[in-house]
C-alpha cells in the first residue's frame, strides 16, 4: 500500500510538472516570438538610422544600453496611456546627463506604423524628428513595443557624448 501510494504521489508529481512546463512553454514561446519580432524592428531601425546618417556623411550611432532602457521604459508608459508623447522627457535626458555624462539630447516618438520602413518614413517626413536623426549625435537607444492591438510604439533617444 505504502508502495502505491508513493507512485501515484509520483505520477500526480510528474503529471503535474509535465501540465505545467507545457502550459508554461505555450506562453514562454509566443513572448519569445514576440520579444524577437520587437529586437527585429529595433535592429532594423538602427540600421535605417545608420544608413541614412551615412548617405549625408554622419557618423553611425552606436547603441546605448541606458537609452534603450529608457526607451522601452518609455514605450510602456505611452501604452499604459494610450497615446505618444513626450512627457517626462526632462528625466530621461537628465539620468543620460548624469549617468552617461551626455553633451546633447533628444527623442522621437511615434505608434502604430507597420514596420521599420514606415516608422523611419514618417520621422524623416517630420522635420523635428529628422533633425534629430541626422544630428550631431553619438549613440541611440530605440524601443519597440506593441500593445495589445498589436500596434507597435516606438521611441528613440539620441545622445551625444
Amino acid at each position: 500500500m505504502k508502495n502505491f501510494l508513493l507512485k501515484t504521489g509520483l505520477a500526480i508529481a510528474f503529471l503535474t510538472i509535465l501540465t505545467c512546463n507545457i502550459g508554461c512553454s505555450k506562453d514562454d514561446s509566443a513572448a519569445d516570438i514576440e520579444k524577437e519580432m520587437s529586437i527585429n524592428i529595433v535592429n532594423e531601425i538602427l540600421q535605417l538610422v545608420n544608413k541614412h546618417r551615412l548617405s549625408i556623411g554622419k557618423q553611425i550611432l552606436e547603441t546605448n544600453t541606458l537609452a534603450e532602457d529608457l526607451a522601452e521604459e518609455h514605450n510602456t508608459f505611452m501604452i499604459i496611456q494610450g497615446d505618444i508623447s513626450h512627457e517626462n522627457f526632462d528625466h530621461r535626458a537628465d539620468r543620460l546627463f548624469d549617468e552617461e555624462n551626455a553633451k546633447g539630447v533628444g527623442e522621437n516618438v511615434a505608434a502604430k506604423q507597420k514596420s521599420a520602413h514606415d516608422v523611419m518614413t514618417a520621422w524623416l517626413e517630420s522635420k523635428g524628428h529628422r533633425e534629430n536623426i541626422e544630428g550631431n549625435y553619438t549613440h541611440i537607444g530605440i524601443s519597440a513595443i506593441k500593445n495589445a492591438k498589436g500596434q507597435y510604439y516606438y521611441t528613440q533617444l539620441f545622445l551625444k557624448k
